[in-house]
This record gives structure tokens, sequence and C-alpha cells, in this order.
């Protein structure tokens, strides 16, 4: 396993997507993370804008509308902003998925 994409779909548990780039990051593996419909919220967290260092960082931007945060994160993010269909691209790249 190369390459690992992290999908977050909720802020429950956004601190083990931290942990979860960080340790496959160390192993020397290729991390993309996407944020889609209520994972965009914990995008608010300035500490989100360190993950970048452990691989790719992508956010739905119909999610970013819908929750009222597109001009926000457009402003901090800008070509990060991904159109939903940027998933199936994750899925093709990455060997493994988790879902969070």
């Amino acid at each position: 396993m190369n390459h690992l994409g992290i999908l977050v779909h909720s802020t429950a548990r956004i601190d083990w997507v931290f942990q979860l780039a960080k340790a496959a990051c160390a192993r020397g593996k290729t991390v993309w993370v996407h944020f889609a419909e209520n994972g965009v919220l914990g995008l608010r967290d300035r500490e989100i804008e360190k993950l970048s260092q452990y691989g790719k960082v992508t956010i739905c931007i119909a999610s970013a509308e819908r929750s009222g945060l597109q001009q926000r994160l457009s402003r901090r993010f800008g070509a990060k902003l991904a159109p939903p269909s940027v998933v199936a691209e994750l899925v093709g790249a990455c060997e493994r998925h988790v879902v969070l």
C-alpha cells in the first residue's frame, strides 16, 4: 500500500485525521485527504492547515457552499477547492481508503 485516501465526512473524529495522515506519511505513504459534507466544518480549525505537510488536501466546493463557508474557505485554501467528482479520482488513485 503506497497511497492512502482519507475521506472526511464528519468532524467527530477530526483528530484521527491528523494522526492517521501523520502515521502514514511517517511510513513513506502518499496521503490524500478530502473534506466533504459536514467534514468541511472541521476546516474552521487553524490546525487543519498543518495537514498539508502530510499530503494532498482537497475540499468539496459543493459542501462548502451548503455550509456557508465557501467564501471563507476560498480565501484560505483557494486551489484546494474541488468538485464532488474528485472523490472518484481519490478512489482511483489510492489503494486503501478510510472514511471518517
